[in-house]
């Protein structure tokens, strides 16, 4: 693994800039295939990797809502193409970002809940495995970024270990309110009491006032470093992951958030209107971000991806009405295997090179996102990677489906939520609940909602799925619950919404 001091580093990459502008010709002119299917000189573009906290599929209004408005986003949306059938690799936060830096799924990281997670229920018939309470020391796509010249920096939420685990001991140059808690202490400066766990690390000493609102500090942030990017930097692309805490708990908005959608409409069960004012302070992030990237002239040479770590929180509160969303018509939300857990927006722009208003329906996730971002760097993944490129879609070129495979060996919730592993295989979906031990199989392309459970009505499909299944946790080397000696008797079932 590469060792040296991040100095040396800095000085390193520019050499291996200037070499892989001379290799690559070299390469294609011995009949190898060039490591990227960038169409002009290969200069490196830039990266800003937006990524929200805990946003549902269509918690826009471009991915389907009639309630939330979010014009900035959609017009991002209108610069590339949207993925239609994306899901994040886990239904929770951390393992989630750990694959997406990775490009390995969470069974492999032994990473497959938030941090800390919630240990075992009292009464249940397994104990939960213990998990790594950081990100593991493999390679990164911020690390691997850094090693050929890039500038790596992150804003945000981090949740993926604290000290000695941070952004910095990953491949990042530099983090600013990256810490290990999972949700801000409040939304509001200094965010969160000072001195506790759930304060935003670094914003408060570094000022702020009454009334300064995380979403928009955030991003103010993250334009200072792009106006440095622009400004002191031009030799070195960058790449910036701006880690939005926004829309996870606790639900908290400015008033003239509040006051832009108190005329919105609720719709198919989305009716929170903090919630919404949320979103609303989202898409004015987006925004900002894309207008300063035209401003600095960096939008034609900058690849920017937008993205959820897992499905919205789909729950009722004590009223009935959403407690943050509704993931609806997909069944269910954050935490559940079920399609509204782990389906998520995904977005990509980079013009010149992805085509405008594409929209692609072959389903991709979170695992992907690493080698993807390597190959549009111009740096060949490595094989062992769990997950694939997806730059022939971004291209338009097509791609054969693969087997994707979810694991969450844990309870959340006080037992909402219980053990559960997720296999896809085409258009069909097996659920194996490891609670009471049944199965759930579902054809997602005549029943996205998943209503229908062909586990009895196609007994031999279902049996090889469960093969398929079984055969994927092998080789993942996946961590699988504990069962008690003896089981608790009358254990409750896994919970389906």
């Amino acid at each position: 693994m590469f060792r040296t001091t991040r100095a040396a580093r800095s000085g390193m990459g520019a050499i291996v800039l200037i070499l892989v502008s001379l290799i690559l010709p070299a390469a294609s002119a011995t009949g190898k295939a060039p490591t990227t299917s960038r169409k002009e000189a290969p200069t490196p573009p830039n990266i800003l990797f937006i990524l929200v906290d805990d946003m549902g599929w269509h918690d826009w209004s471009g991915g389907g809502s009639r309630f939330y408005r979010t014009p900035n986003l959609d017009a991002l949306a209108a610069e590339g193409m949207v993925f239609e059938n994306a899901y994040a690799s886990a239904a929770v936060c951390s393992p989630s970002r750990a694959s997406l830096l990775t490009g390995l799924t969470p069974a492999r990281l032994h990473l497959t809940d938030y941090i800390p997670g919630e240990g075992t229920p009292a009464e249940s018939r397994f104990r939960v495995p213990e998990f790594n309470q950081q990100l593991p020391d493999v390679r990164t796509l911020a690390r691997d970024l850094d090693e050929v010249g890039y500038r790596t920096a992150i804003i945000g939420k981090w949740h993926l270990g604290g000290k000695g685990s941070l952004p910095t001991d990953h491949g990042f140059d530099w983090s600013l309110a990256a810490g290990p808690q999972g949700h801000p202490g409040s939304y509001f400066w200094p965010y969160g009491k000072p001195g506790s766990p759930g304060q935003v690390p670094d914003l408060a000493a570094q000022g702020g006032g009454p009334g300064e609102y995380l979403t928009d500090r955030l991003t103010e942030e993250a334009i200072k470093y792009l106006h440095d990017a622009a400004t002191h930097h031009q030799d070195r692309p960058f790449f910036l992951e701006l880690s939005h805490y926004a829309v996870h708990a606790p639900l908290q908005a400015t008033e003239a958030d509040l006051a832009a959608v108190k005329d919105w409409t609720p719709a198919d069960g989305q009716d929170n209107r903090t919630y919404a004012a949320m979103i609303h302070a989202l898409d004015r992030s987006v925004g900002k971000l894309t207008a300063t990237l035209k401003e600095l002239h960096l939008d034609r040479n900058t690849v920017v991806v937008f993205m959820s770590d897992n499905g919205g929180l789909d729950l009722p509160n004590e009223t009935g009405s959403a407690l943050a969303t509704s993931n609806a018509p997909m069944r269910a939300g954050k935490g559940f295997a079920y399609e509204g857990g782990l389906r998520v927006p995904l977005i990509f722009v980079e013009p010149g090179h992805i085509p405008a208003h594409g929209h692609n329906d072959t389903p991709v996730y979170g695992v992907d996102l690493t080698p993807t971002l390597l190959q549009l760097a111009g740096i060949k993944p490595q094989d062992d990677l769990d997950g694939r490129s997806v730059v022939p879609l971004l291209h338009g070129d097509s791609m054969a489906k693969r087997d994707m495979g979810w694991n969450y060996p844990h309870y959340w919730d006080d037992q909402l939520v219980t053990p559960w592993v997720v296999y896809r295989q085409g258009d069909l979906k097996l659920i194996h609940f490891n609670e009471d031990d049944h199965y759930e199989m579902y054809d997602l392309a005549n029943d996205p909602t998943e209503q229908f459970n062909l586990v009895h009505a196609h007994p031999h499909e279902a049996e090889r799925m469960k093969q398929a299944m079984a055969h994927w946790l092998e080789q993942q080397h996946a961590q699988t619950p504990i069962p008690r000696q003896p089981p608790v008797a009358g254990s409750a079932p896994s919970a389906k919404p």
